[in-house]
């Protein structure tokens, strides 16, 4: 007979002493009717518009042919057609630069725009090319190559892991002003170029990158892209070519470069959702 009472008193003892620990912890007692759903966890930290800076090291590549007043090759005799040089070199520097954009956040799906300048980098130098005998009298030349700006607009699109993860790809529009020339015999100034022009080129570009987030406001990220700014002819005719006698043909520029970065999002993250709570 003690046995069938005392083991329902100690349940009871139980459930209120349960009952007591919640109300000590500031939580109320639930009924039985009542359930909690927890508040997400997830916040939108990506939407807006954002500024940031960038450093990295990019490969200019430039190649091209060069030719005299024919713009063009010429048969060596022997029934084989030649330029009087062609040229095909490139180095890897620092690049520097900004970006700004605006982005939105679909569930995990990110679309975004992007606008990003950089200034001037250190100049390229070709070897010694030894001119082709077909087209008279030997000499060396030296073709040079210097960016004075580059920049691009972009389209973004990504997807957000565990909120604070981005993994995108980049593509759109680049454009850059370039100044080339080719030398003859080691000259300098004006003295010397067969040809030289600056020009500003568009181009296109595509690459992808990784960015986190550190607070709501700040993020870093470290992208790849690869760029090319097409070709562009320099012919005897045109008062690029300094000397008359000389023509730049088929003169292409591309680019690779990894670049980190950070950025920084304007505005104040959403305010915290409450928990629900339903009643049955």
């Amino acid at each position: 007979m003690f046995k069938r009472v005392a083991l329902p008193m100690v349940a009871l003892a139980a459930l209120t002493s349960v009952g007591a620990k919640a109300a000590d912890l500031g939580g109320a007692a639930l009924r039985g009717s009542e359930v909690i759903a927890a508040a997400p966890d997830y916040v939108d930290k990506w939407s807006g518009f954002y500024i940031g800076g960038q450093v990295g090291l990019q490969s200019q590549r430039n190649w091209g042919s060069h030719s005299d007043a024919t713009n063009s090759t010429r048969p060596d005799g022997n029934g084989v057609q030649h330029y009087d040089f062609d040229y095909d070199y490139g180095k890897t520097s620092v690049s520097y630069g900004l970006h700004a954009g605006y982005q939105r956040l679909f569930n995990q799906v990110l679309f975004g725009v992007e606008a990003d300048f950089e200034g001037p980098m250190s100049g390229i130098s070709s070897s010694w090319y030894n001119s082709n005998p077909d087209f008279g009298v030997g000499n060396h030349y030296q073709q040079r190559l210097r960016s004075n700006w580059q920049g691009s607009v972009r389209a973004r699109i990504g997807w957000v892991h565990n909120v604070k993860t981005l993994f995108y790809l980049t593509g759109g529009f680049a454009f850059g002003n370039f100044k080339a020339c080719t030398i003859l015999n080691d000259c300098q100034g004006n003295v010397g170029h067969v040809v030289k022009y600056t020009s500003t080129r568009v181009g296109w570009t595509l690459g992808a990158g990784i960015e986190h987030k550190f607070s709501y406001n700040w993020s870093a990220r470290i992208e790849y892209r690869y760029t090319n700014y097409g070709s562009r002819n320099c012919f005897a005719q045109d008062a690029c070519s300094v000397n008359a006698n000389s023509s730049d043909i088929g003169n292409r520029i591309e680019t690779h470069a990894v670049r980190v970065g950070v950025s920084y999002l304007f505005g104040a993250p959403p305010v915290a959702v409450e928990p629900i709570v339903a009643r049955y």
